[in-house]
């Protein structure tokens, strides 16, 4: 072997070995409270914790497709990117190596914004605004407060313990979430929600999926699906509101006892309303295909009105 060809070979080795290294990534910032931290990653999962400490800590693999890691500092701002390819072709989403596996550990005062496609996140302990959105990845959350905004296309979501102001999206996927408080808003498309809550506020909206509901010390819900079933047991408060409506599909609700409430129930094209709250009867129209139920319980202070066309509405205790 000639001079020129063992310097090429060495050369290519050594370039080997640096682009294993460089595909370790251990690194660490000190900053302050509130520091804004924003999380790019494009494929693989990223794991997000906070903690008491003033620190920003990324630990783990990336991408073996990655051409670069940014972990900077600009102002008050700490960015952490993950670095493709401009040009992602079909191949490129072949799963034939290590993608990113990230633990990222902040101080749990942050703000903190991450971006995904094709990429799962889990966040835990954050005190401060959340804002994960990804593609085609799932997302795990637990023990947040403030504002709260998950969203995934294609994905699940699944969150613990969340207080403030949340709304949970996705278009493909289900939604579990318990333990949670406030102001929600759950949002799924040809997906399921799952929720055991006691917020005050719930707004709840499923499309060719089902809901299955339990809440506690309710003042404003509303609950709507299209071409799903509504299953709900809840508490709802004096002077508080429950609003309701159905197209193809079943509203369930139980209701504490004692209850007080005026009901105001509508269907439409052979809906059936059951009422198990007392003895009022359904009025029902003798020349079309809808009924109405207009009763009082208790001394109705609270609202419940509901609406369905084809489904049926069915109050008990």
């Amino acid at each position: 072997m000639n001079v020129l060809k063992q310097i090429t070979l060495v050369a290519f080795i050594l370039g080997c070995s640096f682009t294993a290294q460089a595909k370790q990534v251990n690194e660490r910032l000190e900053v302050k409270e509130n520091v804004r931290v924003m999380i790019e990653n494009l494929r693989g999962k990223v794991a997000i914790s906070g903690s008491a400490s003033l620190t920003v800590k990324v630990e783990g693999v990336l991408d073996y497709k990655a051409t670069d890691f940014v972990f900077k500092q600009e102002g008050n701002t700490v960015i952490i990117q993950v670095q493709m390819p401009h040009n992602m072709n079909q191949s490129f989403w072949d799963n034939d190596g290590q993608e990113t596996d990230l633990k990222i550990q902040l101080p749990k005062s942050a703000q903190v914004y991450f971006k995904g496609v094709s990429s799962d996140a889990s966040i835990e302990n954050i005190e401060n605004d959340v804002n994960i959105k990804t593609v085609s990845g799932d997302i795990d959350a637990k023990d947040l407060a403030s504002r709260i905004e998950l969203d995934t296309v294609s994905g699940s979501i699944k969150s613990q313990r969340l207080s403030g102001r949340i709304n949970l999206n996705t278009v493909s996927g289900d939604i579990n979430d318990s333990g949670s408080k406030g102001r929600i808003n759950y949002q799924a498309v040809s997906g399921d929600i799952e929720a055991s809550s006691t917020g005050e506020e719930i707004y709840a909206s499923v499309i060719s999926g089902n809901l299955n509901i339990e809440l506690a010390k309710v003042i404003d819900a509303e609950l709507t699906s299209i071409s799903g079933d509504i299953d709900a047991n809840l508490e709802l408060s004096d002077e508080g509101l429950l609003k309701m409506s159905s197209i193809s599909g079943d509203i369930d609700v139980a209701l504490q006892k004692g209850v007080n409430a005026e009901v105001r129930i509508h269907s439409q094209a052979g809906g059936k309303i059951t009422n198990k709250l007392n003895n009022d009867k359904v009025d029902k129209d003798k020349h079309g295909a809808s009924s109405q139920l207009n009763t009082v319980v208790g001394n109705g202070s609270a609202a419940i009105k509901a609406s369905t066309i084809s489904g049926r509405v069915r109050l008990h205790y």
